[in-house]
């Protein structure tokens, strides 16, 4: 997967609501975006809530639900938003 960060604000947007919404996630986007916080996951073939990629998922709350990821995110489109 190549992992290109959101360049527009309209992109930071659109990964800020996927990041918020996704149910499940491959480990690539979970350790993107969140830390993993558990020693056990469930693993399953499906599809990324995040990349949309079929592949080994889990549930983000072993991702500690992308908070970090929403964290910076959010930071971001602040700072963008208060540019005259």
């Amino acid at each position: 997967m190549d992992f290109q960060s959101p360049t527009t604000l309209k992109e930071k947007k659109a990964l800020l609501k996927k990041l918020e919404t996704a149910y499940n996630t491959c480990f690539d986007c979970g350790r993107k975006y969140g830390v993993y916080s558990v020693g056990c996951s469930s693993v399953y073939e499906s599809k990324c809530g995040v990349c949309g990629e079929i592949k080994p998922i889990t549930e983000t709350r072993d991702f500690a639900y992308f908070v970090t990821g929403i964290r910076k995110l959010k930071l971001e489109i602040q700072n963008e938003t208060k540019l005259p």
